[in-house]
């Protein structure tokens, strides 16, 4: 493939450096170069005012985004070029009725060097691209196309075309095969954010972009490793294909690393607009995997910016600014990472630069991980917010909704830490969420929900260990003074998820209360007093059992339902001594159960007496229910457990809701 802007170079550098003579050389040709550059600014210095060693003159008109071509020195003799030519086989046939196995028939592209056209292959019956040199009769074409192909050849990866065949045309001309490949030139997509080819991409530009360079910079590290320097990084010579694609093309200036100054290549090759200051002198080992670094920096730029990196009003002051390239002042909005990078890479001195296009490449990377792992942290830190206004404004009616927007604060800012480990960003704000849950749990005496998210600092924390150390204390105090007692120690409080749990299952079990006599009063269950028993002790047991293990009823509360359970077997059995009938007798168990679930609430005092309320109205109902008919004992008892549910004392009723203590 081809760009558009390429150019025939026309001059040449007026004096070599002998490699011999080349580190005394290199510092005056320095010290001439920086001062014939800063001269550029006048309007038109003399010629006696610039160094022999940088002709430009000849270039005047040249865009500062073309490329500058190598001279014709730079190449083969035209007797060697035309050997090299005339040893290929002619592969492609302008006539469709010739010979050769490939056949042109569309133009596609048109440059200062060459053009490319669709072919098709015979032999394989596919489409191929072929690229040629436009004019033939310039000197030095043909070797440049020839090099170029035969650089492509080496480089076997995924963002270099391949090249298919390289031989001749009909006209003895050289040509090259290529893999056809569709999409367009990155600087298209660049310079017009209303490209069509915009239609085949989603998601963000910025982020688009960067991964465009970031695999640039891999196939430049490919390159660098197979010893070859690109020289001409830049948007235009990136294809990017609807698939995401990437290619690397025009390989024409490619060279390979030189380890010494070549006397015979001198010319100014490259595009000003990108070019490395190194790139000014010509070819020699101060050209480096750091030259093509610096170019991929140059093409960060103008994705930041939207601008190329050199700019000025004349060829002159591009160059100058090539030659100097100073540090850039991004604007703030400009992500901090990037213009780093951007600066770093683009510094004069190579051996600042990011060592390796693969160090650049990890680099750009590492940002769109930061860059997801900062958008974690900060809706993390959002909902931490919305947590404490909930929390502030009284809106907490239960442990559990609180506790969901918690640990979603902490699965954010931990997630974020993960794409971003060590970010000390990420570590405050996962401390702060940590410490204002640990100061809440141990105002709600829950030292267990305390410990676990002081384990779960990312560092430790003395004063926090001494508070929780002391809490526990306070809190194995009172609950063995209770235990003394014989009491139960703050039910409500201990676990008010569980508690909250426990109220939704005595909801449940009222239900299925309910459900029973409808379906006995149904037919579909046998009437039976001794089946109503049995239903009725089974679920007691069930619920007493999961009270005890959820920790809502302790040991002591246990024996309080054992008597309960005594108390109502006793009362039967006198009932049936006494002559009553088991109707009857039943009548007598709301009672009986209204006291001991008095009993029962003694956590809080609005709390047990609602309850006695509830289940007294309940006894003295349950006389004139058994006269309607037996059954309706069932619809009572699970009307008394649903309302009795309803209008216990919910946590943080008679009490205001602990305040969340924050700190920074």
């Amino acid at each position: 493939m081809i760009s558009s802007n390429q150019r025939m170079y026309l001059g040449m550098m007026g004096r070599s450096v002998h490699p011999s003579r080349h580190r005394a050389q290199r510092p005056s040709m320095e010290r001439n170069l920086l001062r014939s550059l800063r001269l550029m600014s006048a309007e038109r210095p003399s010629d006696d005012e610039l160094p022999p060693t940088l002709v430009i003159d000849h270039l005047v008109g040249l865009s500062f985004d073309e490329t500058i071509t190598p001279s014709t020195h730079e190449r083969l003799s035209g007797a060697r070029e035309r050997e090299r030519v005339q040893a290929l086989p002619q592969i492609v046939d302008d006539s469709s009725y010739g010979d050769a196995d490939i056949t042109p028939f569309e133009e596609i592209a048109v440059g200062g060097v060459g053009v490319v056209e669709l072919a098709h292959q015979r032999s394989v019956g596919r489409d191929v691209a072929i690229k040629r040199v436009r004019d033939p009769s310039v000197p030095g074409a043909a070797a440049m196309l020839l090099e170029e192909g035969r650089v492509m050849g080496l480089l076997e990866h995924p963002g270099v075309i391949p090249v298919l065949a390289m031989g001749r045309d009909g006209n003895g001309h050289p040509v090259l095969v290529m893999k056809r490949v569709d999409g367009t030139t990155w600087r298209a997509l660049l310079r017009d954010p209303t490209h069509s080819a915009w239609r085949d991409f989603s998601g963000e530009r910025l982020e688009f972009h960067l991964r465009v360079l970031s695999q640039v910079a891999d196939v430049a590290h490919y390159a660098h490793l197979k010893g070859w320097l690109h020289r001409d990084i830049k948007p235009e010579n990136v294809m990017v294909g609807p698939h995401g694609e990437v290619y690397l093309i025009d390989w024409g200036l490619a060279v390979q690393v030189p380890a010494e100054a070549s006397p015979e290549t001198q010319g100014l090759v490259g595009t000003p607009a990108y070019m490395a200051p190194e790139m000014l002198q010509g070819v020699g080992p101060w050209l480096s995997a750091q030259t093509d670094v610096y170019l991929l920096g140059a093409v960060l730029h103008e994705v930041l910016t939207g601008r190329p990196r050199h700019e000025g009003a004349s060829l002159r002051a591009v160059l100058a600014s090539a030659w100097l390239s100073e540090r850039y002042e991004y604007p703030a909005e400009t992500p901090e990472e990037l213009a780093t990078l951007a600066n770093e890479a683009t510094n004069p001195r190579p051996e600042a630069r990011p060592s390796s296009a693969m160090v650049f490449k990890r680099r750009v990377e590492a940002f769109l991980t930061h860059r997801v792992a900062l958008g974690l942290i900060e809706q993390g830190r959002g909902r931490f917010a919305e947590l404490l206004d909930f929390a502030h404004e009284g809106g907490v009616t239960n442990e559990v909704e609180l506790i969901q927007r918690f640990d979603g604060c902490v699965s954010l800012l931990r997630r974020g830490l993960e794409l971003w480990p060590g970010n000390p960003r990420a570590i405050d704000d996962l401390s702060e969420v940590l410490t204002w849950r640990i100061r809440r749990s141990i105002e709600q005496g829950d030292v267990l929900a305390a410990r676990s998210s002081l384990a779960e600092l990312p560092s430790a924390s003395p004063v926090l260990e001494l508070e929780l150390s002391r809490a526990a204390e306070r809190i194995e105090q009172e609950r063995a003074l209770a235990a003394r007692s014989g009491r139960r120690s703050e039910p409500w409080t201990i676990a008010p998820t569980r508690a909250i749990a426990g109220r939704a299952s005595a909801l449940l079990g009222g239900g299925s209360m309910v459900a029973l006599g409808a379906a006995v009063r149904a037919g579909v269950v046998p009437f039976a007093w001794s089946t109503i028993a049995a239903v009725l002790a089974a679920a007691l047991g069930v619920v007493a059992v999961a009270r005890l293990r959820d920790g809502l009823v302790d040991r002591a509360g246990l024996r309080e339902l054992g008597w309960i359970t005594a108390g109502s077997i006793a009362l039967t059995l006198a009932g049936r001594r006494i002559g009553l009938s088991p109707g009857q007798s039943l009548a007598l168990l709301p009672v009986l159960v209204a006291v001991c679930v008095g009993l029962l609430a003694e956590g809080l005092g609005r709390t047990r007496a609602r309850l006695v309320a509830v289940c007294a109205v309940s006894g003295l109902l349950a006389p004139a229910v058994l006269h309607w008919d037996a059954t309706f004992v069932l619809d009572l008892m699970g009307l008394t457990a649903i309302v009795g549910c309803l209008v216990v004392e919910r946590p943080g009723e008679s009490a205001a809701a602990p305040s969340p203590v924050v700190t920074h």
